[in-house]
């Protein structure tokens, strides 16, 4: 009797590539937050956006 042929094992079936690096046990920032820098240059370009958008709409 021949043998069965056997299904093959590809690795990147089993590989994340999209995995967060390691991190200390005591590192207790969110994984997925924005960097504040980021969040406090979008609140402080709501106020030029709304000054430009009213003076475009004045002129």
């Amino acid at each position: 009797m021949a043998p069965l042929p056997t299904r093959r094992v590809i690795l990147s079936h089993y590989v994340h590539k999209a995995r967060h690096p390691a991190r200390a046990a005591n590192d207790n920032r969110r994984v997925d937050g924005l960097p504040i820098w980021r969040m406090a240059l979008a609140v402080s370009a709501v106020p030029i956006v709304s000054v430009l958008l009213i003076l475009s709409i004045l002129m």
